[in-house]
């Protein structure tokens, strides 16, 4: 029988620049700012960091990633098929690390997200997303979610120090995905679409390309939306990359790769109509706003995109109304009359709605005061959006 240790490993680091090997001097480098660290608890380091993921995949000779490449192929996949794994740094963000492991499989090459927690509080976090993916994942017959495969831990080893437990769970890598953020272009001083593709280049989205993802993000937020009970995918924001793209000539597709929480997010609970569409209208104000803000670059100031966002948004969400037939829309009524309620509102009436958003969302300091600014103009052109928006009865 075929020793998972003697299967070749290869681990990386993405840089700026690209991917390098992990030779001695940068086993022992930092890894970049990602989630807080409690005080007193020391750094990772990519080697030991990488080490640790190594140690989940190869535990009991590979039980548990084999049992995850079944269900991935929809066939038995077994040790000896496994030629060669790639270990590489992804990201770094907020709440843990995010690293992808490539298995070649019988030639073919098998991708898997492998997210890691380093505190007490990242590691309660991960156990909350990986029971939401796995129940969304379940629930739904969707696939804009990563499928989650199974939890563990991998020793963190370095030298002169105790060794200690990464916590991790490992789910499905959208290959070919990339982040996208706003980005100065330094031309004409615009704020630009910019997707981050390590390997072909980055590279700004088209207006039309632009026009689709806000379309999709609105669009897949909406599908996991319970009329019955107010329970959506929230928090998410575009500044912690939490949606990704495939870019595919001029068309795109879009997945979101992480589900912090999925909870009613109004105060309120009726099972009358009125109290349910009120809701419907908070969440698709919400939609509206959030879809618009975004860091610079995924960490600079906040920003707000430019009215083409709004077409999108608008076409999401009714897009996500009328194709999502489940348990969760049983009552609902028809997109028409849910248009005719929204092109009702007058910009007064969206506005006296922001302090009940306020309540209900809690955007922090920085984003209200752009929301503010934005308002009036935010809600001229929903109108005006919503107003000639024509819904698809085919």
């Amino acid at each position: 029988m075929k020793d998972a240790s003697k299967i070749p490993v290869r681990l990386l680091a993405t840089i700026p620049r690209g991917e390098v090997d992990l030779g001695e001097k940068r086993r022992a480098t930092s890894l970049p700012a990602g989630p807080r660290r409690a005080e007193g608890e020391s750094e990772l380091r990519y080697g030991p960091y990488l080490g640790a993921v190594h140690y989940l995949l190869l535990r009991n000779n590979c039980q548990k990633i084999l049992e995850a490449l079944t269900r991935r192929l929809g066939r038995l996949v077994r040790l000896d098929e496994v030629d060669a794994i790639e270990i590489r740094t992804e990201k770094h963000g907020a709440f843990y690390h995010v690293a992808r492991a490539d298995l070649s499989v019988s030639g073919q090459i098998v991708s898997f997200a492998v997210n890691v927690a380093v505190s007490d509080t990242a590691r309660a976090q991960l156990e909350r997303d990986f029971s939401f993916l796995r129940g969304l994942t379940n629930r739904y017959n969707y696939k804009f979610l990563p499928q989650v495969y199974f939890k563990g831990a991998g020793i963190y080893r370095e030298s002169g120090k105790p060794m200690r437990w990464l916590h991790m769970f490992v789910a499905e890598w959208f290959r070919d995905y990339h982040e996208f953020h706003l980005h100065r272009d330094q031309a004409d001083g615009s704020n630009r679409m910019l997707l981050w593709d390590l390997g072909r280049g980055s590279r700004y989205l088209s207006e039309h390309q632009r026009i689709a993802l806000y379309r999709l993000g609105a669009k897949i937020l909406t599908l996991y939306y319970n009329w019955n009970n107010f329970k959506q995918i929230y928090p998410w924001h575009h500044a912690a990359g939490d949606f990704v793209l495939r870019e595919k000539g001029d068309t795109v597709d879009l997945r979101l790769v992480t589900v912090r929480d999925y909870a009613a997010v109004v105060d309120f609970t009726t099972g009358k109509r009125a109290g349910k569409l009120f809701a419907l209208i908070l969440f698709f104000l919400h939609l509206t706003i959030q879809m618009r803000i975004d860091r610079l670059d995924g960490v600079g100031d906040v920003v707000w995109a430019e009215d083409y966002c709004l077409e999108g948004t608008v076409a999401g969400f009714f897009e996500g109304l009328t194709s999502g037939a489940t348990k969760a829309r049983k009552g609902i009524p028809p997109a028409a009359e849910i248009l005719d309620i929204l092109r009702s509102f007058e910009n007064e009436e969206w506005l006296s709605l922001l302090e009940e958003w306020t309540e209900t969302y809690k955007p922090s300091g920085e984003e209200l005061t752009l929301v503010l600014e934005k308002a009036v103009d935010h809600f001229h052109k929903l109108e005006g959006f919503l107003k000639n928006f024509q819904l698809d009865i085919s």
